[in-house]
């Protein structure tokens, strides 16, 4: 059984009124576990509106969105935190850390927030390959580091799915480089299911699978035959 099931899953605003806008039109489609996706598209495509019904944060017009056994499109506001907090992880562009906190307190916070014990924090600071800079404050860490900071808080409650928005979007290539390197790593050693929004069609180029999305529909939706290395990405 897939582990997501997407089944004509719409979000319209200003429904039955003049300036009615569909988001996002009947999409459907499956993710196994463990996949790397790319959904990728033009500003404005839908691609972000179908990140934030897969990460709980908005609800859908109508249609059926499934992560294993839980129907995530019937429940109710407070299950829907409950899988936020459980179930996914999220990377934004702009990274979203806590100024005032270190490094591992930022990712220490989420591991509490998810009711862990603290013993997974540094691991996954050092899965970042960030050990040795726990205590920096983010105002000491490069953009780069701060994004490492942020996918450690992420996988730091170890969530079935990874939802990464322009992860390298502020960022320079050789930095956005070794963010997808790292994320690469994550989804093959930890069997993490990892889904990029981007508009940057050369990432597209490193996923096992491409959905291309254009005024809320899905236009193509394909397996990659040739999946390039990171270091092969041309920005």
């Amino acid at each position: 059984m897939p582990q997501v099931i997407v089944q004509h899953l719409s979000k319209i605003y200003n429904e039955g009124k003049i300036n009615e806008v569909r988001a996002l039109d009947d999409v459907s489609f499956t993710i196994e576990k463990g996949e790397f996706i790319v959904i990728l598209g033009a500003s404005g495509a839908g691609k972000t509106t179908l990140l934030n019904l897969l990460g709980g944060m908005d609800k859908a017009s109508s249609g059926l969105y499934k992560i294993d056994d839980i129907e995530v499109t019937s429940l109710k506001d407070k299950d829907l935190t409950k899988v936020r907090r459980d179930d996914i992880g999220f990377v934004f562009q702009f990274y979203n850390l806590m100024p005032n906190l270190t490094a591992y307190e930022n990712i220490s916070l989420a591991e509490s927030v998810s009711k862990g014990d603290g013993s997974a924090s540094q691991k996954a600071l050092e899965e970042v390959e960030l050990g040795d800079r726990r205590n920096n404050f983010p105002s000491e860490l490069s953009g780069g580091e701060q994004q490492r900071v942020a996918i450690a808080r992420a996988i730091v409650k170890n969530p079935k799915l990874l939802l990464c928005d322009e992860p390298t979007g502020a960022l320079d290539s050789k930095t956005g480089v070794s963010i997808i390197k790292l994320l690469k790593k994550i989804n093959k050693e930890n069997q993490t299911t990892v889904i990029i929004v981007t508009h940057n069609a050369n990432i597209a180029d490193v996923a096992d699978r491409v959905i291309r999305i254009h005024d809320g529909k899905i236009i193509e939706d394909y397996f990659n035959e040739h999946v390039k290395d990171p270091e092969e990405i041309v920005w």
